[in-house]
Formats: structure tokens, C-alpha cells, sequence
């Protein structure tokens, strides 16, 4: 969603929208109305990143479907000797089903939250495919005595991709959040991830802040190796307008050599 990435990602303990399907499915309770929501980026490279979620609460929890696709084309096809031979494209997909309940006081101080997602995924490369089956699990802690909120997820946990006799690992992520509301207006931030087959960590810190009761401002960083050509790399910005009902949010972010990338998001 364009809101969590102008926070630089750090939306492990904000969770409170659709986009909880794709951050921490611990987030899902605190969604109280039904709520659908589409994303389209021009990704990097040509590429396009599109998402849709949907998000019903009931009596027993709030249930959740969600649709993520990466597309890529105009690659080039060669043979065994270098010479082209056409082009081909590629995709991943990711189908979700999440649900997600309140625990009520199972942490003293405050409220918690649980959720988990099923995913069907499944990548394509010209003609061959992969698919699997993987698990998000996460949780939100809301303080009553402040405004403060933490969060926990782990993303991604299944086998990895088999493309013909190649197995590659999920994307495997531990996220801790934290998030603090300053005078009911402004609202800051922070994750820690780390990707252990990866052996990689980042951090993510977000602000976001509310005015005239219906317009946000949002800025973030993100600790990310991909942006690390950029001499801004890592920073991100945008806007939101809700007005009854509805809400739209735009973010952009620049890639240095790999180009600027540009998000929409639609409620």
C-alpha cells in the first residue's frame, strides 16, 4: 500500500487497513468496518505491482482476501549459443486467506490482537512455473495506559520455489514494530526486520502526521540494500485524503539509477 511505504515500511505495529494482509495479519481486528482496497505501482525497470484486499469483521473475527502480483516483461529469450530467439515474461502471484481475532487482555496493560494468513503462491518464467503453500503469523499489542502500540510477524514460513530441479527459499522475515501517537496528530514509527536465510537485517522508520481532520502527511526510511545507489536512497514520501467513507493515498520513491517508482492506493 502506498500508506505503509511512505512509512518506510514500518507498519508491523500500525496495521489497521487492508494492508494488514501483506504486513501482519495481527492487524486484521482492528479493521471495524468492511473495507476493500486496490494498489497499483510502476515498479522498477518497466515493471508493475498491483494489490487487492478485502477485509470483513464479524462477530467471531474479521476475515480477509487478498490478491498481490509482481509482472515483468519484454525480456529477452536466447538459445544454448547467445543468439535471441524472442522475449518471454515473468510474474509471481500471491493468493491470501487471513482471519484474525481479538485476545481480548492476554497481555496485562492493554489489548491484544492475532491473525494469520494461508497463501497460495505461485511464479512463472516463460513457460515453466513454481508454486507453494506458505504461512504469515503476527500480533498487535495496544497499551491502554498509552498511545502505544507494538507488533510482531513472521512472514513467508514454508517450503521454498522448485523451478525444474531448483529449489529457492521463501523470503523468510522476522518484523518487531513499535508505534506512538504524540498529541492524537502525530504518529511515529519504527521496524526491525531480519531475513534469515538472507542473512540480512533493516530498519524502518516511519511518520505520519493528521491535519484538517481528513488530509495526511507521511515520510519514511527504509534501510534497504536496493537503495543504497540512490543518494536518497531509502527515503520515501506522500499524502493521504479521506473523506467520509472513502480514501486515497499517493507515495513516490526514488531508486537512483534504477529509476523512481510511484504508488496509488484506493479505499
Amino acid at each position: 500500500g502506498a500508506r505503509p511505504a511512505a512509512m518506510g515500511g514500518a507498519y508491523t505495529a500500525v496495521a489497521d487497513d487492508v494492508n494488514a494482509l501483506y504486513y501482519n495479519p495481527g492487524g486484521l481486528p482492528n479493521i471495524t468496518a468492511r473495507e476493500l482496497g486496490a494498489t497499483h505501482a510502476e515498479w522498477l525497470l518497466g515493471s508493475k505491482f498491483d494489490f487487492l484486499g478485502f477485509a470483513q469483521p464479524t462477530a467471531k473475527g474479521t476475515f480477509g482476501l487478498g490478491v498481490t502480483r509482481l509482472t515483468s516483461r519484454n525480456f529477452q529469450e536466447r538459445n544454448a549459443a547467445r543468439q535471441e530467439t524472442g522475449g518471454f515474461e515473468a510474474s509471481d502471484t500471491a493468493y491470501t486467506l487471513a482471519f484474525g481475532r481479538k485476545l481480548g487482555n492476554a497481555l496485562p496493560g492493554g489489548r491484544t490482537n492475532a491473525g494469520v494468513n494461508v497463501k497460495y503462491l505461485e511464479s512463472r518464467i516463460g513457460s515453466d512455473s513454481a508454486s507453494t503453500i506458505a504461512l504469515d503469523l503476527g500480533t498487535v499489542h495496544q497499551f491502554d495506559a498509552r498511545p502505544l502500540s507494538i507488533g510482531f510477524s513472521l512472514l513467508n514460513l514454508g517450503r521454498g520455489m522448485r523451478f525444474i530441479d531448483q529449489v529457492d527459499p521463501l523470503p523468510l522475515t522476522v518484523s518487531a514494530g513499535a508505534s506512538y501517537r504524540l498529541s492524537g496528530v502525530l504518529n511515529i514509527a519504527l521496524d526491525v526486520r531480519h531475513e534469515p536465510y538472507d542473512r540480512r537485517s533493516d530498519v524502518g522508520i516511519g511518520t505520519e502526521y493528521t491535519f484538517l481532520s481528513g488530509f495526511f502527511l507521511r515520510a519514511g526510511y527504509a534501510s534497504l540494500g536496493l537503495n543504497a545507489a540512490s543518494p536518497l536512497g531509502g527515503l520515501g514520501g506522500g499524502f493521504g485524503i479521506r473523506m467520509s467513507r472513502y480514501r486515497a493515498d499517493y507515495t513516490f520513491t526514488p531508486f537512483g539509477a534504477l529509476g523512481n517508482t510511484q504508488r496509488l492506493s484506493l479505499g
